[in-house]
């Protein structure tokens, strides 16, 4: 679990930097550019978390079981449940709304042999992991 301080800014000021990081994230640029920007900001857990995250958006919206959410992505059933009731309760209807645009297509396919090549499986250990995200390249 990330640690976040307890000695949060004032909101007006938490909103200022909100809102300049999403015009960072959201201006023009090459992917790579977007990438890398993302890659420098966030942590490796981070990174994870927060593409498991949308991960899970993303497969839920498709109509993927949870059982295929949980062995896709080595996550808890108690995970995709918090983010299932929180799409249920309209948190996260932008994204739904992006993804349910696309149609069960080659994009899937392409995304679950993405995501399996880099969630490490459970019996893998950090060093083992370490050698195959160099491998990717990632």
């Amino acid at each position: 679990m990330p640690h976040v301080s307890r000695h949060t800014p004032v909101r007006k000021v938490s909103d200022k930097i909100f809102e300049l990081l999403v015009e960072c994230v959201t201006t023009k640029g090459s992917t790579n550019e977007r990438q890398t920007f993302f890659v420098d900001l966030l942590t490796p857990t981070e990174r994870i978390m927060f593409s498991k995250r949308f991960a899970i958006i993303y497969m839920l919206a498709k109509g993927y079981s949870f059982d295929t959410i949980q062995d896709t992505l080595r996550v808890s059933p108690s995970t995709i449940a918090r983010i299932w009731v929180a799409i249920q309760k309209g948190k996260y209807t932008d994204i739904v709304g992006r993804v349910q645009k696309h149609s069960k297509n080659k994009e899937d396919l392409n995304l679950f042999q993405w995501l399996s090549d880099i969630v490490p499986p459970m019996n893998m250990s950090k060093k083992q992991y370490a050698a195959r995200m160099r491998r990717l390249g990632l």
